[in-house]
């Protein structure tokens, strides 16, 4: 049986070439769910390349989000790169089920990666980066405990856009 870390509705666990399905891989093909992500378009095939190759780098987890009631994959972690000698992390995260939005899945999911990174990764803070533009993001973020630790003018080229970097991040000792 695969470990799994869980939380009050969600669990993670590793991913493997079995979690590219056609429902995976229609989220990051879905406008909606990847208007703010860097992948745009994706296979089944591309997945299973991808999801392997997340595996071997030894400076990325890389997390399926799935329903503690159904076990049905809703989204992904990540945490790379992964600094082990300064005990560092940077998060990116993706519920690509629509089904699950607006249900504070997203909070839940990014507080379980920071208990994740803390507790099982040995991690002592967290870090992340979004572009200004994702209103809905930042306040997940700030619902999860993160703090703004600066705005990077212009630093997120979006469809032909410079946006500002919004970087975020939790330390041990703020939990």
């Amino acid at each position: 049986m695969k470990e799994r870390f869980f939380g009050s509705r969600i669990y993670f666990r590793k991913l493997t070439e079995s979690d590219a399905t056609p429902e995976y891989a229609a989220w990051l093909n879905d406008p909606e769910v990847n208007l703010f992500l860097e992948t745009r378009k994706a296979t089944v095939e591309e997945l299973k390349i991808y999801i392997g190759s997340q595996n071997r780098n030894k400076n990325c987890v890389f997390l399926g989000v799935f329903d503690r009631t159904n076990d049905k994959h809703v989204g992904n972690v990540r945490l790379e790169p992964v600094d082990w000698e300064k005990k560092r992390a940077t998060l990116g995260i993706v519920i690509g089920n629509k089904e699950y939005w607006g249900k504070g899945i997203g909070t839940e999911a990014t507080k379980l990666a920071v208990d994740y990174a803390f507790q099982k990764l040995g991690l002592d803070e967290v870090e992340l980066g979004v572009i200004s533009e994702n209103v809905r993001a930042r306040k997940t973020f700030e619902k999860a405990g993160f703090k703004l630790v600066r705005i990077e003018r212009r630093a997120m080229n979006h469809d032909g856009t410079l946006y500002d970097k919004v970087v975020m991040a939790v330390k041990k000792g703020d939990k």
